[in-house]
């Protein structure tokens, strides 16, 4: 297989120069895949076509740092504020008093019918992709709403999408007619939606069907498997590395697969992840919650090391009060409320907006998640460190918890160790050896798919066209930032890292700071 995969990066690395546009384009996300754990001697394959292709040292993962809002910014080019997943969760109080998972699907539908029958706003790939006549085809061995969300308009109707796990396996994909012809030919995934055989399964029908006999012009694969085995048993873990092994085993037999299809040299690929990994012991984080006198109105939504509040009638005395509370700890970051005071049972947005109504806090709308409709009151960010993990890998995040419980493994955060994604591009129509220092994220997807297929972009995306990894543009590259603010009041002060590239953001960090004298 070696030597299949060393010719096939060869080939990778010739441009056909007559070519408008590829044949294929590629996006992998490796859920929780740290750059850091891309090595010779875990993954071969996919170390290899980071040394071939464009390699990003400042790809970032979109805040908060969870699995469903970075799957719908890839699929969408948006960031939460306008796409409107604002967690791995859903408050949605006219069916639940509490959040909601969105990892169920069902629950996504729930959330469709009640913003008038789109799961997502904006328009997605598949959209863009079939108003040009393109093919698009969405395969994840994530959580089934997960892949939902890289087609969110699929059970309408309107696309392809394949998943193992939706409805106990009666049905693995939409369309029913998709649905049958694999449920015909590969039968039902065994052994449930986050072990081994979920992956080995959708890779499978992605080698021997959807690239023979669907010919898509763009496939989006999601590859769920190191997710699962890194919240179990962390990260560098014997099992962690054998997720991360055999999932570099199915991208070699992939690549081998587009040799044989004679599509090495028409097949541009992006590889990206949806969060870094951290080790998380649990605090007492929430106390401010419950001294607050009036957590009967307010809904939490817990994501790791950050939480969102939901609070009833949009109260800004409430607000404020339940700021004032965790400014006073010591295990709070940094908090993001709305720029504008809330008045009159609602909020509006206040676009580029740095600092929120409150002293010491900063604007939902620097974090990308006023949504007035539907999105939190306050958002609140935890303490971290860089102390490793049992098996020696930096990055600790403190979570919401009963100490003394058994810590976690996971993310959702706003430190380095979650923010810092994995990105790297390779193929015909990209630089080859390249190391690209601009900041990068997920937001960016998209456009960079549209651009490789030549489709125009009916509306402005929130991410931008990462033409800097392109062989040839003629597009400067764009002019990169960083910025560091401070918010503070009393003893309390955070400050928020921000990176910048052309019109887009990036949050990077978040952590205390010594308050100006």
């Amino acid at each position: 297989m070696k030597t299949a995969i060393l010719a096939l990066l060869g080939s990778l690395s010739l441009l056909a120069a007559e070519r408008q546009r590829p044949e294929l384009v590629i996006v992998l996300v490796i859920d929780g895949l740290r750059p850091d754990s891309i090595t010779p001697a875990v993954m071969p394959n996919l170390d290899r076509l980071k040394s071939a292709g464009v390699w990003y040292t400042q790809a970032h993962s979109v805040f908060p740092t969870v699995t469903r809002v970075n799957t719908t910014s890839i699929s969408t080019g948006m960031l939460p504020a306008r796409h409107g997943i604002a967690s791995n969760s859903l408050y949605l109080p006219s069916i639940a008093p509490t959040v909601l998972s969105n990892g169920d699907y069902r629950n996504l539908l729930h959330w469709g019918e009640a913003n008038g029958g789109r799961v997502v706003g904006p328009k997605s790939l598949h959209e863009y992709l079939q108003a040009a006549s393109m093919n698009y085809v969405a395969v994840s061995s994530g959580s089934t709403g997960n892949a939902l969300l890289l087609n969110p308009t699929a059970p309408y109707g309107n696309g392809q999408l394949i998943n193992g796990g939706f409805e106990d396996g009666r049905r693995v994909a939409f369309p029913d007619s998709l649905n049958t012809a694999l449920l015909d030919k590969f039968g039902a995934v065994k052994g449930g939606e986050d072990g081994d055989q979920a992956l080995l399964w959708i890779e499978r029908v992605l080698r021997e069907y959807v690239l023979g006999t669907l010919h898509p012009q763009v496939i989006v694969d999601w590859m769920g498997r190191s997710d699962s085995a890194q919240h179990s048993h962390g990260v560098g873990s014997p099992q962690g590395l054998a997720a991360l092994r055999l999932i570099d085993g199915q991208i070699g037999l992939l690549l081998q697969r587009l040799r044989q299809l004679n599509l090495e040299d028409k097949t541009d690929i992006l590889v990206t992840c949806d969060h870094g990994f951290d080790y998380e012991p649990r605090a007492d984080l929430l106390a401010p919650l419950r001294d607050s006198g009036f957590a009967a109105d307010i809904v939490t939504d817990n994501e790791g090391g950050s939480t969102l509040f939901y609070v009833k009638n949009h109260d800004a005395q409430k607000i404020a009060s339940l700021v004032k509370k965790f400014q006073a700890t010591a295990t709070t970051n940094a908090i993001f409320v709305p720029a504008k005071r809330p008045a009159g049972g609602a909020f509006r947005c206040a676009p580029g907006a740095v600092k929120g109504f409150l002293p010491g806090t900063f604007a939902l709308d620097l974090a990308a998640q006023c949504s007035p409709a539907r999105g939190p009151d306050v958002i609140v960010t935890h303490r971290w460190s860089a102390d490793p993990n049992p098996f020696g890998v930096p990055g600790t995040q403190w979570i919401p918890g009963k100490p003394g419980q058994p810590p976690h493994h996971g993310h959702g955060g706003l430190n380095p160790y979650v923010t810092h994604s994995t990105l790297l591009a390779v193929g015909p129509d990209f630089a080859q050896g390249k190391v690209v220092e601009l900041p990068a994220g997920n937001q960016d997807i998209a456009p960079t798919v549209l651009a490789l297929q030549g489709v125009a972009q009916p509306q402005p995306m929130d991410g931008r066209v990462l033409s800097e990894a392109f062989r040839k543009s003629a597009k400067p590259p764009a002019k990169a930032a960083k910025r560091r603010i401070q918010a503070s009041i009393g003893d309390y002060c955070a400050e928020l890292e921000v990176s910048y590239a052309g019109h887009s953001s990036y949050l990077t960090q978040a952590q205390r700071c010594a308050p100006r004298k």
